[in-house]
């Protein structure tokens, strides 16, 4: 008795010896119970791990998995927040802004409100 020959789908999905399983977006929906529009947004912001093959975006099965993993264990820690560093140029152009005066007008103007 011989057994039937694995269709090309069948042997696609079957893992590699030495190679992660690779997986679509849609996969990716799946494992997560996302849809696959937020994979492809997040993907885009690179904050899933995943692999550009020309216009197509892949994942790695254990990618992903590790960072769930990643995910939750960060879950119960406190994100650290840093001080926003602005330049002082930008908030002079703010403050210019808000009392209607810009920068232009006011060294055109010699600094004098009309």
């Amino acid at each position: 008795m011989d057994t039937p020959a694995p269709s090309a789908r069948e042997a696609s999905d079957a893992p590699v010896a030495g190679y992660d399983q690779v997986i679509t977006a849609d996969e990716v929906a799946a494992l997560l119970r996302m849809t696959p529009a937020w994979v492809y947004a997040e993907t885009r912001r690179n904050r899933i791990p995943h692999m550009r093959l020309g216009r197509y975006f892949r994942y790695r099965r254990v990618a992903i998995e590790a960072w769930m993993s990643d995910l939750e264990e960060g879950a119960a820690a406190p994100v650290p927040t840093r001080a926003r560093q602005g330049s002082g140029d930008a908030d002079r152009r703010r403050r210019d802004a808000r009392s209607g005066e810009g920068a232009v007008w006011g060294r055109m103007n010699g600094g004098r409100s009309s």
